[in-house]
């Protein structure tokens, strides 16, 4: 199933989004994807809720919907009518009673989803991975066509074969650089996650040194990549951990540069990327070697 496949990615395409249960009842498969989404609400099924609909969706940007169509159908078309003419872009998920779906028949095409009654968790993440990749593929290519007409530079032969034989390995050190941020970013901080760090960077360092378009931002990583090696975390005073923002700033730098790169195929000047990694790796030591926040007043920079 797909979920179980890609079940470590639903994060990702949750995050940002805002959904809305319709329903009289409660249902306990939603739980584990409140903890995954921005926001998730529920309101019951009767005529306020209809009138106070597109507030609601207004107020708290949802969207994704899901209906519950297996105890007060007419209502439940209602909130449906009320959604689509609000905007119809809203992903809509309807839950159904197999013994009633012929009285459906005609809003079925309609929803962009099904799932009947009875449905697993795994069936529920089916449903939401599969409308929010269709999402994110059509905000990414419309985000990639931007950015590919506001670009001047062209990829040469060699250089679409370089991002064709590394991109794989690429993404997967991406896709950890994630994880560790997302753990830096919630307050952790460890010798383990700097260390792990390190070793993507070195990685990524190995990758960059193939190719002679790119290679010299080499040095920069695996100077990073030794750098974070040599932190004492006991040696950092409490009003200096706020560097580590600047850790963090450096790690989403290097996975949107990675991203465009390799995803996207959009090669910007490297000398960018490398003045933007290095000013902030400059905030971060500066921040390690003052005693106060008061004394940083820098701003992060990013490419």
């Amino acid at each position: 199933m797909t979920t179980k496949q890609h079940s470590h990615y639903l994060k990702f395409l949750a995050h940002g989004h805002h959904s809305l249960l319709v329903s009289n009842q409660s249902f306990e498969q939603f739980e584990e994807l409140k903890e995954i989404l921005d926001l998730s609400i529920q309101r019951a099924m009767n005529q306020d809720e209809i009138d106070n609909l597109t507030f609601t969706l207004m107020q708290n940007d949802i969207d994704i919907v899901i209906i519950d169509f297996t105890q007060e159908i007419p209502i439940a078309k209602e909130f449906l009518k009320t959604i689509k003419k609000y905007n119809d872009r809203i992903i809509i998920i309807g839950i159904l009673n197999r013994e009633t779906v012929v009285e459906l028949v005609d809003i079925l095409d309609i929803l962009d989803s099904l799932l009947f009654e009875g449905f697993s968790i795994q069936e529920l993440k089916d449903r939401f991975f599969v409308n929010l990749s269709v999402l994110y593929a059509i905000k990414a290519v419309g985000v990639r066509d931007m950015k590919l007409s506001s670009s001047s530079f062209n990829i040469d032969d060699d250089l679409d074969k370089f991002f064709d034989t590394y991109e794989g390995s690429s993404l997967f050190i991406v896709d950890e650089l994630v994880e560790l941020n997302k753990s830096l970013k919630s307050g952790e901080l460890s010798v383990d996650i700097l260390e792990n760090v390190s070793i993507k960077m070195k990685e990524l360092a190995d990758i960059f040194s193939k190719n002679g378009n790119i290679s010299d931002v080499t040095t920069v990583f695996k100077d990073f990549s030794s750098y974070l090696l040599t932190l004492d975390l006991t040696q950092i005073e409490p009003s200096s951990l706020y560097a580590f923002d600047y850790l963090c700033a450096i790690i989403d730098d290097v996975n949107t540069y990675m991203m465009e790169m390799f995803v996207d195929r959009i090669f910007r000047d490297v000398y960018i990327f490398e003045h933007s990694f290095e000013n902030n790796l400059k905030f971060m030591k500066d921040a390690l070697a003052s005693n106060s926040e008061d004394e940083d007043d820098s701003e992060l920079e990013f490419f």
